[in-house]
């Protein structure tokens, strides 16, 4: 495993490539990133076997009032465009590869819900911190060394990074949303056609992807790519930033995986998040391909979206 961590800096700090390697290890070792977590719990692995992982539930706030126009969402304080969301119809795909750490491929079949169109703005997650109803990122900094980035009016739709699980799990519930499933985020990259990428099976390019760069990329605004919409027109589900999901990860969940509605294992070690970064080469940003890092770990390429 490759982990692609500075020791000088936070602010370097790439969240590690492929999940090929034992999710215990990654748990075990933080190697860089931001593992402090945030001021409500450490998120660690279940340790009262009760499958919840020990998160804290999201923190109860008192939302402010806010009249929307018609087609608006309310979203702690400001009014979010309804394009800002997509329903993502209920079908049957298949989940997974033929090898290696997403096999076997199996069909799964999915209830219609409905999925942020984009990753969770600065912007956005500003808005949850203001209200009381979020911890700020651990660490305000971007990978290139932006700074102050979040907060910063120039990066208010870049997607809000160094956020741990517990972070997402907060902001998601707090407006009434969640966290989608890994079956539920996959499905909604993927379609029901089996297509290797949102936008098909054609090789990513700048129109459709901002990936693979590593050496001197960072975030880039959402909703910038929309050649690379998924069947369901949601944005950046391929690069930008990797996204957690709800699902505790294991090696062997698509082995016993149930074909309706797949919740995940009842407990582990490690969170899978989905869709890759600016830092990912083509094969990591693949719809099938996942990844997982502990939920108290937080990165520069790792954010989020929600689901309801």
């Amino acid at each position: 495993l490759t982990r692609q961590l500075s020791l000088l800096s936070p602010a370097l700090a790439l969240a590690p490539a492929h999940a090929g390697c034992d999710p215990a290890d990654r748990a075990r070792d933080d190697g860089g990133g931001d593992s402090g977590g945030d001021s409500r719990g450490d998120g660690d692995a279940d340790a009262d076997g009760d499958g919840d992982g020990d998160a804290l539930p999201p923190r109860e706030c008192e939302l402010p009032e806010v009249e929307c126009a018609e087609g608006e969402h309310p979203l702690y304080g400001l009014c979010v465009a309804g394009s800002e969301r997509v329903t993502v119809a209920a079908g049957t795909f298949d989940m997974g590869a033929p090898s290696g750490d997403e096999f076997p491929a199996h069909t799964v079949n999915i209830s219609e819900f409905v999925l942020d169109a984009t990753e969770v703005t600065n912007e956005h997650f500003q808005a949850c911190v203001d209200a009381g109803c979020c911890d700020p990122p651990t660490y305000d900094g971007s990978y290139s060394g932006r700074q102050p980035y979040f907060g910063n009016g120039d990066f208010a739709r870049y997607p809000v990074v160094f956020v741990t699980w517990q972070h997402a799990r907060d902001f998601c519930g707090g407006q009434g949303g969640r966290l989608a499933t890994e079956a539920e985020w996959a499905y909604a990259a993927r379609g029901s056609d089996g297509r290797y990428y949102p936008w098909g099976s054609e090789d990513p390019n700048d129109s459709r992807a901002h990936y693979d760069e590593a050496r001197d990329g960072d975030t880039a605004e959402v909703a910038r790519h929309s050649e690379g919409n998924s069947p369901f027109g949601a944005e950046d589900m391929a690069g930008n930033v990797w996204e957690w999901v709800a699902d505790w990860y294991s090696a062997s969940y698509y082995n016993e995986s149930p074909a309706d509605d797949p919740q995940g294992p009842d407990s582990g070690a490690a969170r899978v998040a989905r869709g890759g970064s600016f830092g990912s080469a083509a094969t990591e940003i693949l719809s099938f391909y996942r990844a997982s890092f502990h939920p108290q770990e937080s990165f520069s390429n790792t954010g989020f979206r929600c689901a309801w």
